[in-house]
């Protein structure tokens, strides 16, 4: 299961270094363009931390996994 989720992370990572590439050479047609592309970076960002805080879990036997929306969020 690590194996699949590490690949998972990976695949995220990829996706979201092409979009911050695509911001940073100026792809955006407009701000709405723009404003999607961010929140897209953000939302693989999160989706990258919980997967991480999955991992780390599995990693340490930890049955009580419980990572909500905002945990992320508040400790970032």
């Amino acid at each position: 299961m690590n194996e699949t989720l590490m690949l998972l992370s990976a695949q995220i990572e990829d996706r979201r270094k092409v979009i911050q590439e695509d911001l940073s050479s100026g792809n955006a047609k407009d701000y709405g363009g723009y404003q999607h592309a961010c929140g897209e970076v953000r939302g693989y960002l999160m989706i990258q931390g919980y997967i991480s805080d999955l991992i780390r879990a599995l990693k340490h036997g930890d049955d009580d996994f419980d990572s909500t929306p905002t945990d992320s969020v508040v400790s970032k």
